[in-house]
């Protein structure tokens, strides 16, 4: 007996609250779908009192389509529609269990009350709901609104290029500008004839990470070259957010750009800046650490950075080089450099630079600048440990106090997390056991350091 799937009425409260972070990303998809519908003006107003998202484009034309959620039916116009599941509307009840739509599609009007239990629809004249072409959508006494700077930044980021590109996004009155350099142009093209365009270009205090953007809409930030000076956005059309839209789909098509956009900024020149003794001292004993946990756990990084003429794996690598260094003669020395000190120096001089490197363990120590927006240290796959110089507490980290103990210490809390986000294994833990692994693996940098028994 074949029996259809049958979903209950919670599951659509469910989908609104899990999908989507925050009410930051309800208000994304009410815009998004504004936009969808053809409209090139969105007012907000968002307050405690209640939210309006007003547009002026086709309306809700066939409240059949607009009930349903969960299939492709808005991907399936192409072109540079920004929904694909009809599932984005749902993220509005986050903020309310009574969403109300009035909508005028130019031949009729509709009143819609949205909760997560029914819709409740009544059809009118075309001006009777709304007195012009489009929808406004209105929440009472809404929950978690963000602060008016807090959602201004965010939907300038989100809608940047659509903002430069002419789309105008009022909030509490204020037309919201872009700081996006719109200018495009062509850069690749990948499998399938898909081509790729954008504004990369060379930047004294680039990161090496580029903004992400489908259907000119911005998905999230990547590293892509820590070692490079340059910075600016990419857009492809046919990659896949996820259903939050806050990552890509790690797909072939994915996998694919990728490799193409890390060749393309190649092109770009390699950034080189001078270094403390105290940090690099800092950084040889935090790459000791993360050697012997890795080596002591069975965590060899794959997929990782190949070594001598690059053709061996990682894994292949540290073997050949360990069968080399047994049959080394006693005459040589025992004592090798550190390797974050090979990170950071030239074969000329010994003169300290930023520079990174592979190191004879699989990992690439990287330093960046990234202030307060990411940790002072944090992984990224498949194989990268970057140092953030300026945040607070790495800065704090480098402080010559005795009484603070010693620098690799400070750093410990942040260096246990990045060694077990190495595990492959841990994207499967539940943060319980996340920070059970992350103990355990502090007792065991504590012992290594003598200073635990």
């Amino acid at each position: 007996m074949r029996l259809e799937h049958k979903a209950g009425i919670d599951i659509i409260y469910e989908l609104a609250l899990r999908l989507y972070p925050s009410s930051l990303e309800s208000f994304r998809e009410a815009i998004s779908n504004s936009l969808d519908e053809g409209s090139k003006k969105v007012e907000i107003q968002a307050s405690r009192s209640e939210i309006i998202v007003e547009d002026w484009g086709e309306g809700v034309q066939d409240l059949e389509k607009f009930r349903t959620f969960g299939d492709y039916t808005k991907a399936k116009r192409g072109g540079e529609t920004i929904g694909m599941k009809g599932l984005g509307k749902l993220s509005l009840l986050r903020m309310g269990k009574n969403v109300n739509f009035k909508t005028n599609n130019g031949k009729f009007g509709i009143d819609i009350v949205m909760t997560p239990e029914f819709l409740d629809a009544n059809i009118g004249a075309k001006e009777e709901y709304l007195e012009h072409q489009g929808t406004r959508v209105s929440i009472l006494n809404p929950v978690d609104v963000p602060s008016n700077d807090e959602l201004s930044e965010y939907l300038k980021r989100a809608f940047g290029l659509r903002i430069a590109d002419g789309v105008e996004i009022n909030l509490n009155g204020t037309c919201l500008t872009s700081k996006v350099d719109k200018n495009e142009r062509f850069l690749f093209r990948i499998k399938g004839g898909i081509g790729v365009a954008g504004n990369v270009k060379q930047e004294r205090k680039g990161h090496g990470s580029l903004d992400l953007y489908v259907k000119h809409v911005f998905v999230n930030s990547v590293l892509v070259d820590p070692e490079r000076n340059f910075g600016g956005w990419v857009n492809c059309n046919e990659l896949i957010p996820t259903t939050s839209r806050n990552e890509l789909v790690k797909d072939k098509t994915y996998s694919d750009f990728f490799e193409h956009l890390k060749e393309y900024v190649t092109r770009f020149p390699k950034r080189e800046e001078e270094m403390g003794r105290d940090e690099i001292r800092m950084g040889n004993e935090l790459s000791k650490l993360m050697k012997n946990y890795l080596k002591d756990m069975k965590l060899l990084p794959k997929g990782g950075i190949p070594f001598g003429k690059g053709t061996e794996s990682t894994l292949t690598a540290l073997n050949t080089r360990e069968r080399k260094k047994s049959k080394r003669s006693t005459i040589e020395k025992d004592v090798q450099p550190p390797d974050y000190v090979k990170l950071h120096t030239l074969t000329k001089t010994s003169k300290p630079i930023r520079r990174t490197t592979q190191t004879n363990y699989g990992i690439m120590w990287v330093d960046q600048d990234y202030g307060s927006e990411k940790e002072p240290l944090f992984y990224v796959e498949p194989n990268i440990i970057v140092k953030n110089r300026t945040n607070a507490l790495y800065r704090f980290a480098l402080k010559n106090k005795p009484s603070l103990g010693p620098k690799w210490l400070r750093l410990l809390p942040y260096l246990s997390r990045v060694a077990v986000s190495i595990n492959p294994e841990s994207r499967k833990w539940s943060h319980e056991q996340t920070n059970l692994e992350v103990d355990k693996a502090t007792c065991y940098f504590l012992r290594q350091q003598g200073e635990l028994n």
